[in-house]
């Protein structure tokens, strides 16, 4: 271990700036390291990082088709602009038009 002591204190400050120095080259080179291990690790198992990242951020596999909010198949005919895809719950509006002994057929845009 180095003895401090003998040392005054601009010699202290320009070791501890070769030391953070050292520190933040360190790092990099282990973050490299890390990433050159995890990259063939991947491979060998047949994956790609970006599988897994995409994975891992999403629960996706990359590559796979994004959701598309749809296109509406229904409008309010009180107000054209409330609309309805046909997935999911159905609107109020749908609901109680229905409830008035509408029919859905009628709302199809």
């Amino acid at each position: 271990m180095i003895d401090l002591s003998n040392l005054n204190y601009n010699q202290l400050a320009d070791l501890r700036k070769q030391v953070e120095g050292e520190l933040v080259r360190r790092k990099e080179q282990e973050k490299n390291q890390l990433l050159q291990d995890i990259q063939a690790r991947a491979a060998e198992s047949g994956f790609s990082l970006s599988e897994l990242l995409a994975l891992a951020a999403g629960g996706k596999k990359a590559g796979a088709a994004k959701k598309t909010a749809g296109v509406a198949q229904f409008a309010n005919p009180a107000n054209p602009e409330q609309t309805w895809t046909g997935r999911g719950r159905k609107p109020q509006w749908v609901l109680d038009f229905l409830a008035q002994g509408g029919n859905l057929d009628d709302l199809r845009i």
